[in-house]
């Protein structure tokens, strides 16, 4: 078993899948968001065979503890792998699945009998970077300082976000923000772990500053940093709100994954409970 935590080189997945194409998009993004959770929260990253594990124990991440990623082609491989997986009582985990094709029936059907929901199928996107690097507007800003990153957070925490003062020491993590009336009203994080290959972990703009292009001029910054440190290719994980943007500025969809959880456990009803009778009927 591999681990990754702490100062730890990041060898993040040591398998590869001959039957996608762009394994090396799934390698990046594996690689990219484990390192930055790993920077904010002490997350760890592990591999057990088939299976790549992202354990985020209780940090403020997401509703789960445990994130399974299928490193391998073989669905039975992988859900074994699964199941001998330790996981702690009352611990959450959701499954990813990787596949070339948009739609996989297979897949939903192998974990419907496993007792799991289908969550959601996505696109990872892929996109090849100029040569050239384009000028960032001066509304841009690289949160450097804490007093920048400060002076943003006072806007985004407003809705959720926050650029996070731990990433700014991080060589491979570049926050950009953007301003607007005096304050921030979105932001970028890239990702610049995995070898020429850059990663938009984050994007957001503030809901009352939508479709004024500001997440695609945010992207263009991200763009001419990565170019800047010698990146040549980008991939992004797009949420349904983004993934039409992303496509117009020639993102293009390199693979799929698909989202499984585990069904939560019915309260069995009363006639169902030890010991008690079920209803008389006539």
């Amino acid at each position: 078993m591999v681990t990754i935590e702490g100062q730890t080189r990041l060898r993040c997945v040591k398998t590869t899948r001959p039957d996608i194409e762009h394994w090396w998009a799934v390698e990046a993004m594996i690689a990219s968001y484990n390192h930055v959770y790993n920077v904010v929260y002490g997350t760890r990253y592990q591999e057990a065979g088939p299976i790549g594990v992202s354990i985020y124990d209780n940090a403020p991440i997401a509703s789960f503890h445990y994130e399974f990623l299928a490193l391998s082609a073989d669905i039975h491989e992988v859900t074994d792998a699964i199941r001998a997986y330790p996981i702690p009582p009352g611990k959450q985990h959701i499954i990813n699945i990787f596949h070339p094709a948009p739609v996989d029936h297979t897949l939903k059907e192998h974990f419907s009998k496993l007792g799991h929901d289908f969550v959601r199928t996505g696109p990872i996107l892929g996109f090849d970077l100029p040569l050239m690097v384009s000028t960032i507007p001066l509304n841009i800003h690289k949160a450097k300082t804490l007093n920048q990153t400060e002076a943003a957070n006072n806007s985004l925490t407003g809705e959720g976000e926050r650029i996070h003062v731990e990433t700014l020491r991080d060589k491979h993590i570049h926050n950009f923000y953007v301003k607007e009336e005096g304050q921030a009203v979105g932001w970028i994080q890239l990702v610049t772990k995995y070898p020429n290959v850059g990663y938009v972990n984050q994007l957001y703009v503030l809901e009352e500053f939508r479709k004024r292009r500001f997440a695609s001029t945010l992207i263009h910054a991200a763009h001419s940093e990565a170019i800047k440190l010698g990146m040549k290719r980008m991939v992004a994980v797009p949420s349904d709100m983004s993934l039409h943007m992303f496509r117009r500025m020639g993102y293009r969809p390199l693979l799929f994954f698909s989202a499984f959880r585990p069904k939560p456990r019915r309260k069995p009803w009363v006639y169902e409970q030890p010991n008690l009778s079920q209803p008389h009927q006539v």
